[in-house]
């Protein structure tokens, strides 16, 4: 179902990313990873490589990918969704992009299809692995987090980062007892959300309307503790380097951790 509802809204989501003129998640991340990524470059210029790369897990519309090309045309980029319908539309994203005069003569983004902790068809070519937006939050038991993490070290270079975040205890309890509902040209978007605090999932009815058809779906994310994530982190061979409540929105508190992690 999860799947279905992101084929359903994928041609709408970056107007819903941006209704009423609110920044898009993904930009707001591209920003922050900004220093981070500018380390990671001096790393490999150090380590005599001229190609740093970075693989996005759950890149749906590609924006974050997108945001990257723009400041750091020499970066290779890949990108990985289970969603058919979001794939297309960051297909179309960033071969747009690369017609832009200001980054003519990048490389194309890869992309492939795959679920979270299925294994992922690139070498262990990649200095930094994101992973953003409740992405990891969809997966819902410990065990799929810590295939997750694991299948994200096959990817990097020793040494690589893996960056992300995750839904807080705080932003479920907030964000998710609410109903609200969201329109544009020609759709509507209506969701009604909870948070079960005895089993830590977070259930949401999506019902959506467009181009003359109702679609009604089902989203479901999970709540992990911090040790739940360390540990996982830890089975996988990663090092925590930064672990931060974070606010990317104005409004809502410190709904998000922001963390960050080297393999060893």
């Amino acid at each position: 179902m999860t799947t279905q509802l992101y084929d359903a809204i994928a041609p709408i989501y970056d107007e819903w990313q941006s209704w009423r003129g609110m920044m898009p998640f993904a930009r707001v991340a591209a920003a922050r990873l900004e220093p981070l990524l500018d380390r990671e470059a001096d790393a490999v210029k150090r380590a005599g490589r001229d190609d740093p790369a970075l693989i996005d897990l759950g890149c749906g519309t590609g924006t974050l990918l997108a945001e990257i090309r723009r400041r750091r045309p020499a970066w290779r980029l890949a990108g990985v969704d289970a969603s058919a319908g979001m794939l297309a539309v960051a297909c179309a994203k960033l071969a747009a992009a690369k017609l832009d005069s200001r980054i003519a003569g990048t490389s194309d983004v890869a992309f492939a299809r795959t679920h979270l902790g299925a294994p992922l068809p690139f070498p262990a070519a990649f200095d930094v692995c994101t992973a953003f937006y409740d992405t990891l939050n969809h997966l819902l038991d410990t065990e799929a987090l810590a295939r997750t993490f694991a299948v994200a070290a096959t990817v990097l270079r020793p040494r690589g980062l893996l960056v992300f975040d995750v839904t807080s205890r705080h932003g479920f309890e907030d964000w998710w007892e609410a109903s609200n509902t969201f329109t544009g040209a020609g759709w509507r978007m209506a969701i009604d959300a909870g948070f079960d605090r005895a089993t830590e999932i977070a259930t949401a009815d999506v019902t959506v309307e467009r181009g003359g058809r109702t679609g009604h779906y089902q989203i479901r994310e999970r709540y992990f503790g911090r040790d739940d994530i360390a540990d996982a982190l830890l089975a996988a061979g990663f090092a925590i380097e930064e672990e931060e409540d974070w606010s990317p929105f104005p409004i809502g508190g410190l709904g998000k951790i922001w963390w960050a992690a080297r393999l060893g």
